[in-house]
């Protein structure tokens, strides 16, 4: 009787293991991240959002002639080798929120860097030049386009705005004017990270959950993601082009090293060896605030916001610094 008591029991315990493999859960360790610490392991962890600017000279290699990662990412994405998810649900870095990749990458719902206004608006005005994107397609203006003014109390409202399909636009039907998502729209990139000290390895671990595609909006010049990417599986695709007998497979995954372009180093020995600069956008909080945004909700000025990111960064590393002290 207890024979079979002993295998019901080991069926249970075998189909309750596989349940949770199937359904993608795990209670040991983080499965989005790349280090495998489990969590009772960790003595403390903060989840840390960069934003990686592409025009500092330390980025420059991550977007070089010789390998752009942005131009990668896209070309990944076009090619279905990596999944697209958003950042309105939850937290970015547990991929709560899977976009279609048609979505993400057609810039009719947001800002093209240096190229159009974005889709048109009846309440914006635009001077003569200027590209918007109106149902599908690209229009320049001939000229200056102003909204109507507000009606006086008592008269009568004045005439509609000229929509870009009136004479005042022209269509624009260049193949480098269209509202697909390209390498040069790419200003930097988000990087979101879980900063783990390990206490029975007694080390700091950067952990990298997701990197989001960041462009640039003209008005207030602020790097904002347009849709982020899981790390791991970047590394899995870049792994399977640097082991590829093709030199034009390999040499897309290149981070140019201004230091000794030699050594022909990947994308990923890059991350790994933090070859880098990202500012501190956010260290997780109970507000799920950005630096910015707590300060700005205070009135402060923007070089107080400036010292604040690098104020964290301080804390960081003097964080790590005191547990090496024990």
């Amino acid at each position: 009787m207890k024979y079979v008591f002993g295998i019901c029991l080991g069926l249970v315990v075998t189909g309750s293991s596989a349940l949770a493999q199937g359904t993608g859960t795990d209670t040991i360790f983080n499965k989005n991240g790349m280090e495998r610490i489990a969590y009772y392991e960790q003595f403390f962890k903060y989840r840390v959002n960069r934003m990686i600017d592409l025009n500092e000279k330390q980025n420059t290699g991550l977007n070089s002639r010789k390998g752009s990662l942005a131009r990668l990412i896209l070309d990944l994405v076009a090619e279905g080798k990596l999944k697209t998810y958003g950042t309105n649900i939850g937290d970015p870095g547990d991929f709560e929120e899977e976009i279609a990749d048609t979505v993400a990458t057609v810039l009719g719902s947001n800002f093209v860097r240096s190229q159009t206004r974005g889709d048109w608006s009846p309440n914006e005005s635009y001077y003569a030049g200027d590209y918007v994107i109106y149902q599908g397609k690209v229009y320049q203006a001939r000229q200056e386009v102003r909204p109507p003014a507000a009606p006086r109390k008592g008269q009568p409202a004045g005439p509609a705005p000229k929509d870009p399909k009136s004479d005042d636009f022209t269509w624009a039907d260049q193949g480098d004017l269209n509202n697909t998502l390209k390498e040069s729209n790419v200003a930097g990139f988000e990087l979101i990270e879980d900063v783990i000290f390990d206490k029975r390895r007694s080390r700091l671990y950067y952990d990298v959950l997701a990197i989001g595609i960041a462009l640039e909006d003209p008005a207030s010049g602020r790097l904002t993601s347009r849709f982020i990417i899981s790390y791991k599986q970047l590394v899995r695709e870049i792994e399977r082009l640097a082991r590829s007998k093709n030199m034009a497979d390999r040499r897309r995954v290149t981070w140019q090293n201004q230091y000794n372009p030699s050594e022909s180093k990947t994308f990923l020995e890059a991350f790994k060896l933090r070859s880098f600069h990202g500012i501190i956008l956010k260290v997780e909080n109970p507000e799920n605030m950005t630096i910015q945004q707590m300060y700005e909700a205070n009135g402060q000025p923007y070089d107080i916001i400036a010292f604040a990111r690098w104020e964290e960064e301080m804390k960081l590393m003097e964080k790590e610094h005191n547990l090496w002290e024990y």
